[in-house]
C-alpha cells in the first residue's frame, strides 16, 4: 500500500486527508439537507399544530369556566349576582367563538368529524342555556340536569377533539424522528467505514512508519543511557524516516543536548518557584503573597507612608455557573475576571487571588485618607462596572456580578486578620444590601454582625432547649358561635431582650438548618396542651417550604403523635402554595403519606402567590384560608369581595371547609356569614394567647365568642 519514499509518504497521507475530507463534506451536506427538512417541518408544526392546541386549550377552559359561571348563577344571593354571571357566560361564549374562528382559519387543521361533534355539542349547550336563562327547562344547572348532561357532552366533544389534534401532532413530530434516525444509520455507517480505513492505514503506518521508529527510538534509549557508540537505524532510507535518523546521528554527536538538558532543570526550577507564589489557575498572587504585602502596607501605614485600602471582591452567584455550565466554564471566567482586575488596577496596586471565586486589591495614594477614600470609591464602582460585562464561552454569554467590601487604613495599629475581617464584613454587608454594589467597613458592622453572631447563637440554644412555646389563635365555627380549634404560632420570649418578633427569630432559624427542630417541639408541647382540651378541637401548625423538601417529616409527626398520646384526626398542617414551587413531586408525596396517617392538610394564604386549580386538583387538600389580605379589604373593595364570592363558590362545589382569616369586626363577620363561609379566624375571636389562655377560652365556651 504505502511506496518506501519521501515522496510517497506525503502523497499517500495527503490524498489520505483528502478522501476523509470529502467523506466528511459529503455526510455534512447530507446531514444539512436532513436538517433543513426537519426545520421546516418544525416550523410548520410550531406555527399551526402549537397555535391550534393552544386556541383548543383555552376553548377547553372556556367551556369549563361557562359551566362555572352557570354554578355562580345558581349560587347568587340575589339578581345582581345572576346578572352579572350571566355577563360573565356571555363573554366565555363570546371567546370561545372567537377562538373557534381562529382554530378553523389554521392552515392543514384536520379532526373535521370531532370538530363537528364539538359544534353540534356547544351549540345544544348553549341553546339549552338560553331556554334555561329565560326561565324554561330545568330550574337548576345541577348535576343531573340537562345543563349538567349537555356540558359533560360539550367537554367529551372538546377533549377528542384535543386529542385527534394532538395525535396528528404527534405523527408529525414522529416522521421528522424518523428522518432523523435515517440521517444517524448513515453517520453510523460512514463511522463505521472510517474505523475500517483506519484500522487499515494503522496496519500499513505500522509496518513501514511506527516499526522504523522504535528502531530509533530504541537507539536513542541506549544512548541516553550512555552508549555513545550506538549507531542509528533507518539513514540509508531516502525519505523522513531516515532525514529523522541522520538527525539523530547528529544529536548524538552534539553536546548541545546536555546545555539544552541544563536549561530544562533551570527553567523547572523557576516554574516551581512562580506556581509557589502565584494561583495556578489565574497566575495572580495567591494568599500567600496577599498577606505578606498586606503586612507590608501595614508597616508603611504604621509610619505615616499614606493612605491605603483593602478591597475584598466575591462574585455573586459564581456556584451557578458551576453547577449550570460545569467547572471548566467556571474557570473561564475566573481567568477572565482576573485579566479585566488586572487592567483596571494599577501596577503599584497588588491584585490576588484568595481561593474560589475571591479576589482582594490592596490600594495606595500619598493622599489624606478622604481623598483616598474617594479614589477607593471611583475605583470599586469601575470593579464592579467590569466585572459586570458579558464574558463569552463558546456560543453562551455568561453575566455575573460582585460585591466589594473595603477597608481603608493609615497610622494604623491593627494586624492582617483584623483586617481581613473587617473587608469581609463589608462585603457581606455589599451582599445584604442587594449585592452588586461595595460598601465601606464602619464599626457599626461589627457591632451588628457580632449581635447577630449572639442572636443566632441564643436562637440555637432557645431551639434545643426548648424555650420557642406555642401561643394559639382560636379557630371558629361562625354559625354555631363555638370554637372549633387553635392554630399554634411560634412566640419567643427572651430572658433579656424581651418579645422577640417571629419575623426576626424564624428567617435566622431557616438559615441555621433547625426549621425541623422547631416544627417538632411546637408539635410536642401542642399536643401535650391539648391533652387538657376537649377531644373535637383541632390544633394546626405551619410546615415551612423548607420541610416539604424533608422526607423523614411523616415518620416525624406520627413519633411525636405517638408518643404523646395525640390522634392524627385532631393536628393540621398548614402549607402555603409558595412552599410546592420548587418540588411539587415531593411535596405531594409528603403531604399524601400525612393524610394517610389521618392528618388534616390545610393550604393557607389561598389567592395570593401560586394559587392555581391544578394544585387544588393534584394535592387534594382537605381545608382552604382565604387570605386575610381579601378578607381585610372586603368591605371596602368590590374585587376582594369578588374574589370572596368565587373561593367560596369554587370551594362549595369542591366541597372543601373554608376558612376566612383577618377577621377584626363584627361587620366583616357578618357579611362573611350571609356568604356562607363556615370557619373564620382573626383578633376579632382573639389573638394568639398562652396554652391557659386557651384553656381558659375553651372553659367559657360559647360565651367567649363575640356575637
Amino acid at each position: 500500500m504505502f511506496r518506501i519514499s519521501k515522496p510517497s509518504i506525503q502523497f499517500q497521507l495527503v490524498a489520505y486527508a483528502l478522501f476523509l475530507l470529502g467523506l466528511m463534506l459529503t455526510q455534512a451536506l447530507t446531514d444539512i439537507y436532513t436538517l433543513r427538512q426537519v426545520s421546516r417541518g418544525s416550523v410548520e408544526l410550531e406555527r399551526n399544530w402549537v397555535q391550534g392546541t393552544a386556541l383548543l386549550g383555552d376553548i377547553d377552559f372556556g367551556v369549563e369556566a361557562f359551566r362555572l359561571d352557570e354554578v355562580q348563577s345558581v349560587l347568587a344571593f340575589s339578581d345582581a349576582g345572576r346578572a352579572a354571571a350571566e355577563a360573565d357566560a356571555t363573554r366565555r361564549r363570546a371567546r370561545i367563538a372567537l377562538n373557534l374562528s381562529r382554530f378553523m382559519r389554521i392552515p392543514g387543521h384536520s379532526a373535521p368529524r370531532q370538530l363537528a361533534t364539538f359544534q353540534r355539542a356547544w351549540a345544544v349547550y348553549q341553546s339549552d342555556h338560553d331556554l334555561w336563562a329565560a326561565g324554561v327547562g330545568d330550574e337548576a344547572a345541577l348535576p343531573g340536569s340537562a345543563l349538567d348532561r349537555d356540558d359533560r357532552a360539550t367537554d367529551a366533544a372538546v377533549d377528542a377533539l384535543v386529542d385527534t389534534y394532538s395525535d396528528e401532532g404527534a405523527a408529525r413530530a414522529a416522521a421528522g424522528v424518523r428522518l432523523a434516525e435515517l440521517t444517524m444509520r448513515l453517520d453510523l455507517a460512514a463511522a463505521l467505514f472510517c474505523v475500517f480505513l483506519a484500522a487499515a492505514s494503522q496496519i500499513g503506518a505500522r509496518r513501514v512508519i511506527i516499526r522504523p521508529l522504535l528502531a530509533i527510538t530504541a537507539a536513542m534509549t541506549r544512548l541516553a543511557a550512555g552508549a555513545r557508540d550506538t549507531e542509528v537505524p533507518g539513514r540509508d532510507r531516502r525519505d523522513e524516516i531516515g532525514d529523522m535518523a541522520a538527525a539523530c546521528e547528529i544529536f548524538r554527536l552534539n553536546v548541545v543536548a546536555l546545555d539544552r538538558a541544563h536549561e530544562a532543570a533551570r527553567e523547572a526550577e523557576e516554574q516551581a518557584q512562580l506556581l509557589a507564589r502565584h494561583d495556578a489557575l489565574t497566575g495572580l498572587p495567591n494568599r500567600r503573597v496577599f498577606a505578606t504585602d498586606l503586612e507590608a502596607a501595614l508597616a508603611r501605614s504604621e509610619k505615616g507612608h499614606g493612605a491605603y485600602a483593602l478591597l475584598l471582591i466575591d462574585l455573586d452567584d459564581f456556584k451557578k455557573i458551576n453547577d449550570i455550565q460545569g467547572h471548566q466554564a467556571g474557570d473561564l471566567v475566573l481567568c477572565e475576571v482576573a485579566h479585566r482586575l488586572e487592567e483596571a488596577v494599577r501596577k503599584s496596586d497588588t491584585l490576588a487571588r484568595l481561593g474560589g471565586d475571591e479576589f482582594a486589591i490592596i490600594t495606595h495614594n500619598h493622599t489624606e485618607l478622604a481623598e483616598h477614600q474617594e479614589h477607593t470609591r471611583r475605583l470599586a464602582a469601575r470593579l464592579l462596572g467590569i466585572i459586570r460585562q458579558p464574558i463569552e464561552i463558546g456560543e453562551s454569554r455568561v453575566e455575573i456580578g460582585a460585591s466589594i467590601g473595603i477597608c481603608t487604613f493609615n497610622n494604623a495599629s491593627a494586624d492582617v486578620t483584623s483586617l481581613l475581617r473587617a473587608a469581609d464584613i463589608a462585603m457581606y454587608r455589599a451582599k445584604q444590601s442587594g449585592r452588586f454594589t461595595f460598601r465601606f467597613f464602619e464599626q457599626s458592622m461589627d457591632d451588628e454582625m457580632r449581635e447577630r453572631e449572639s442572636l443566632e447563637r441564643d436562637i440555637a440554644h432557645a431551639v434545643a432547649e426548648g424555650a420557642i412555646h406555642p401561643h394559639y389563635q382560636p379557630l371558629v365555627d361562625i354559625g354555631r358561635r363555638r370554637i372549633r380549634g387553635f392554630e399554634a404560632l411560634a412566640r419567643w420570649n427572651h430572658p433579656v431582650r424581651g418579645a422577640v418578633p417571629p419575623d426576626q427569630f424564624i428567617p435566622i432559624i431557616e438559615q441555621l438548618g433547625l426549621t425541623a427542630a422547631l416544627s417538632s417541639s411546637i408539635l410536642r408541647q401542642a399536643c401535650r396542651d391539648a391533652r387538657y382540651w376537649p377531644a373535637d378541637i383541632c390544633v394546626a401548625i405551619n410546615v415551612s417550604p423548607f420541610e416539604l423538601k424533608d422526607d423523614t417529616l411523616p415518620a416525624r409527626f406520627a413519633r411525636i403523635l405517638a408518643e404523646e398520646g395525640m390522634p392524627a384526626r385532631r393536628l393540621e398542617v398548614e402549607i402555603t402554595e409558595s412552599a410546592l414551587v420548587s418540588d411539587l413531586a415531593a411535596a405531594k408525596a409528603i403531604l399524601t403519606t400525612l393524610q394517610a396517617q389521618g392528618i388534616t392538610i390545610c393550604l393557607d394564604d389561598f389567592g395570593t402567590g401560586y394559587s392555581s386549580l391544578y394544585h387544588l386538583r393534584e394535592l387534594n387538600f382537605d381545608k382552604i384560608k382565604i387570605d386575610r389580605s381579601f378578607v381585610q379589604a372586603m368591605r371596602g373593595n368590590a374585587e376582594s369581595e369578588k374574589i370572596i364570592d368565587a373561593i367560596l363558590g369554587l370551594t362549595g362545589s369542591l366541597h372543601l371547609p373554608t376558612v376566612a382569616e383577618g377577621i377584626e369586626d363584627i361587620a366583616t363577620l357578618r357579611m362573611l356569614e350571609a356568604k356562607g363561609c363556615a370557619l373564620g379566624q382573626g383578633y376579632y375571636f382573639g389573638k394568639a394567647m398562652p396554652a391557659a389562655a386557651a384553656a381558659a377560652l375553651l372553659a367559657h365556651g360559647m360565651e367567649a365568642i363575640p356575637v
